[in-house]
């Protein structure tokens, strides 16, 4: 059973302001989070699993001990795409129902081996075993980015007065910039300029640290909103390589 308000039913037009507020009170946001934190470790095993396995299955396949590596390696793609299937299904809401690979128990070894070898569904599933590694980088790189800078900074109040602790912005210089805007006019310029420096800003009253946790909070908004529009992608994805298009009867 997927969880309640599925991302498959995440509209394709902006979201409104509340569908943004809300987005960290609603479950569906956390199955997102789960599959793309399991992205990473499952992406790495998947990526070395199957290069090794093909690599070792092809160039062995000569003196036929390569076969069985081959077959294996064949075998364990379909049985991931399988559990890839379940998961996306159930923490991001895709609709893809399970395959059917048009063997019969009263072929040939050698034609149900060529069934399952032409099958367009191996073949996706093999592109979206490649792409995890890809997407659980990138999902690990903002998951880490996101919870590390908003809660460090939701949690500025609780800190920011410690002995030996230094909350704000710390810069190695002061950075400086001008900005001009000129508009001809007849014979004349007219414009404005003015500079712009930004300078190293340390947190050492509860106001400033308050301030800091409503920055923590937005950016924690701002980044669940950006992890579910990545789980509505991954949803997408996973429906296309997964599901060619054949339903079991």
């Amino acid at each position: 059973m997927a969880l309640k308000d599925p991302v498959s039913n995440v509209s394709t037009t902006l979201p409104s302001v509340r569908q943004v507020l809300l987005v960290p009170f609603q479950l569906r946001t956390y199955g997102v989070i789960l599959y793309l934190a399991l992205a990473f470790p499952l992406g790495i095993g998947y990526f070395v699993g199957t290069v090794v396995g093909l690599s070792l299955g092809i160039s062995l396949s000569v003196f036929l001990i390569g076969l069985p590596i081959l077959a294996a390696t064949i075998g364990g793609i379909v049985l991931v795409a399988s559990v890839e299937r379940v998961m996306a299904r159930r923490l991001l809401g895709a609709d893809i129902p399970s395959p059917a690979w048009g063997r019969s128990e009263a072929s040939r070894l050698r034609d149900q081996v060529q069934t399952v070898i032409t099958n367009p569904i191996l073949w996706g599933s093999f592109i979206f075993v490649l792409s995890k590694l890809a997407v659980g980088t990138a999902a690990f790189t903002i998951i880490v980015f996101v919870f590390s800078l908003g809660l460090s900074l939701l949690g500025a109040p609780l800190y920011y007065d410690m002995p030996g602790a230094s909350v704000g912005l710390f810069l190695p210089d002061p950075i400086q910039r001008e900005l001009s805007l000129v508009v001809p006019w007849e014979q004349f310029e007219v414009g404005i300029s003015f500079i712009v420096r930004l300078t190293s800003w340390e947190v050492s009253t509860l106001p400033g640290a308050l301030l800091l946790s409503v920055l923590g909070a937005f950016v924690l908004l701002l980044g669940l909103n950006i992890l579910t529009a990545g789980g509505w992608i991954c949803a997408r994805w996973a429906e296309l390589t997964l599901n060619p298009g054949k339903v079991e009867e």
